[in-house]
């Protein structure tokens, strides 16, 4: 799996691959072309063996066709010797063929609430237990919490308990000119063509590229707001991009996680406009 290292807000550096049989550093991850190792003093360090050892829910985050499926598919290999409860984004009422129904997003977060707590029970009981979600948190929040306010009190509670798990949430993420292509889904049939067509009128927006470049950016804010320890990264079908964030006094949630920025704003006037919260 290829990985490019970023600075943190920067531009891309280098270039390398992942290798399961060595720690992954910033200064050389990992291609052992000299040439092609360049030193990123900035960049904190992103140690794929370290974050699965000190981590116990893993959360695979990202827009649709990131390649969320393959990542946890690898993740899950990386973790054979550990007990691994692995859940799909289904598992968790998070896939797209269950958005369309009524009360879903309140269904997700009282699942949310029940699910956190039986997580944190079993981490507790087996030291060999780890928690690999598709989808979970950052999902509910900018396609269900931004729709319906009213349950904002109930999952800032269920992200507070979150915050003190020892989690670690990978985003996974596409150039905007890699969106159309990964998102085409042939295999989900004419039920997905119809969900996307849902969307885009459910949300108000006339293109379905443009929709995702605005969840994405979403969610990544949202996760910076959260302070939860996440990475960024992007699965080869271009150059994949990976960064680190670990936890920041500059990230700190306050009482109301609802962010104030232009991209969640202009998510939400697009909900309201539709009537939608």
């Amino acid at each position: 799996m290829v990985i490019l290292p970023v600075r943190v807000w920067g531009s891309i550096s280098g270039r390398g691959d992942i290798d399961s049989s060595q720690p992954e550093t910033s200064s050389a991850t990992l291609d052992k072309k000299k040439d092609q190792r360049l030193s990123v003093p900035s960049l904190p360090t992103f140690s794929l063996d370290s974050i699965l050892s000190s981590s116990r829910i893993m959360i695979v985050e990202g827009i649709s066709g990131s390649g969320k499926d393959t990542f946890q598919k690898y993740l899950k290999s990386k973790l054979r010797s550990r007990d691994v409860y692995d859940y799909s984004e289904g598992d968790l009422l998070l896939s797209w063929n269950q958005r369309p129904i009524k009360d879903i997003f309140k269904l997700q977060v009282r699942l949310m609430r029940n699910f956190i707590d039986y997580a944190a029970d079993i981490i507790t009981q087996d030291a060999a237990a780890v928690f690999l979600l598709n989808r979970f948190h950052l999902s509910t929040y900018t396609m269900g919490v931004t729709e319906q306010p009213k349950l904002e009190r109930e999952y800032n509670m269920i992200l507070k308990k979150l915050q003190r798990l020892p989690t670690h949430v990978f985003i996974l993420q596409l150039m905007e000119g890699e969106i159309d292509s990964r998102s085409l889904h042939p295999e989900r049939g004419t039920p997905w063509q119809r969900f996307k067509q849902h969307i885009l009128k459910r949300e108000g927006f006339q293109d379905f590229v443009k929709r995702n470049v605005l969840l994405q950016n979403a969610m990544i804010e949202t996760a910076i707001r959260q302070d939860i320890p996440f990475s960024i990264l992007r699965l080869p079908s271009a150059p994949n991009a990976v960064m680190t964030r670990a936890r920041s006094h500059l990230a700190k949630i306050s009482g109301d996680t609802r962010l104030n920025s232009p991209t969640l704003k202009s998510l939400q006037r697009r909900r309201r406009d539709q009537d939608i919260i």
